[in-house]
Formats: C-alpha cells, structure tokens, sequence
C-alpha cells in the first residue's frame, strides 16, 4: 500500500537477537556499541545502532577525538547468523571511513611553516565526505565543503 504522507514507513518485530549480540559484543578498546530508537536528523528517526570510537585524530595524530557513527538498522527478521554478520559489516564501513581519513601522500616532505614549525604537506586523496548520505563511499576527494558538511547537512569550520 502506498501512502501519500511523504515519508517511508517500515515495521518488523524489534531485534531482541540483535540487541543481545549488541551486548556481547566486544572490539578494540574505546569502541562502545548500543542500539537506541532516535532521531538521527535530515527527518530520519528510528531504531539505530550507534558505535562510539575514541580514535587518532586524523589532522592531529598526536591527539584523539570521540566519533559516533549511527547505522539504521533494517527491518529485517534476521537469524543470529545474518544479524552478526550486520553488525560485523558495520565495524568494517566504521573502519573504512578511519582508513579514508589517515590515507595520505606526502607532496613535498617537511617545510618550515611561518609558525617556525616543521610540516608535511600531504594529500588526502579519498578523504571522507561527512555529508548526509555519504560518510562510507570510497571516492576521490570532491570539495572542501564535501570534507567539513557533517551528517546532519551543517557546515563546520574544521
């Protein structure tokens, strides 16, 4: 049945399998995983799976930032088999977007900035767009906004 509401409609019985591998579930240290039924903005809202990550700050590897990652979880009445396997491609799109974000090439090693410090001027080739809809495609560096619109469409300085 197609409704005229403007907005997509899914249901299916909530995911207890999933929700207790959510709590087995164990990965690198500072990476935390909970199931919540949230607005995730740009009009989505509904049963999510978030990772929480304390990584090395791309830009700054010396320091390390706290990401979340939101993943829709299907309307699926998956098997514990097919739910774990979900949850295991979700840690490898978290970990690709960590590898777009560190993959550099150096252009022209260590130069003196005005600051009187050394720098590396690098490339960041396949730098993840953070933009709505885009956080996991691999793809050649489109713009400077690509790289600093968030999910939710915001513009950031950095």
């Amino acid at each position: 049945m197609v409704t005229d509401d403007g907005k997509m409609h899914q249901e299916a019985p909530y995911p207890e399998v999933l929700a207790k591998l959510v709590n087995q579930l164990r990965y690198k240290p500072g990476w935390q995983f909970y199931l919540g039924d949230l607005d995730r903005g740009q009009g989505s809202k509904g049963l999510t799976l978030i990772i929480t990550a304390r990584v090395a700050d791309s830009r700054h590897r010396d320091q390390s930032i706290a990401v979340a990652h939101y993943m829709i979880v299907p309307a699926a009445a998956y098997d514990r088999r097919s739910w774990t396997r979900w949850l295991f491609e979700q840690i490898l799109l978290v970990e690709r977007h960590e590898a777009m974000e560190f993959f550099a090439l150096t252009l022209m090693p260590e130069y003196r900035g005005q600051d009187g410090n050394w720098y590396d001027q690098v490339e960041h080739p396949f730098s993840p767009s953070h933009g709505p809809g885009n956080p996991y495609l691999v793809r050649e560096v489109g713009t400077v906004e690509d790289q600093r619109t968030s999910f939710t469409g915001e513009l950031h300085d950095h």
